[in-house]
């Protein structure tokens, strides 16, 4: 089975980098690593894990499209 075209693989890389980053920022979870007993940076390392992985799927286009 041949791989589907570059474009459509970053759409759903970005598709479901969107998805988890919906799921950590507004469903229930979030009551989970917003609570009192835990660290006040936890939101600020959850932010920058989002951020970490935008960066690395930017990097790893701009990588891909050069190669081409």
């Amino acid at each position: 089975m041949a791989l589907p075209p570059q474009n459509e693989r970053q759409l759903d890389r970005v598709v479901l980098l969107f998805l988890l980053a919906l799921f950590l920022l507004v469903s229930p979870l979030l009551m989970t690593w917003a609570a009192d007993d835990n660290p006040w940076y936890l939101p600020y390392l959850i932010w920058l894990g989002l951020i970490a992985a935008m960066y690395r799927l930017q990097r790893r286009t701009r990588q891909d499209h050069h190669d081409l």
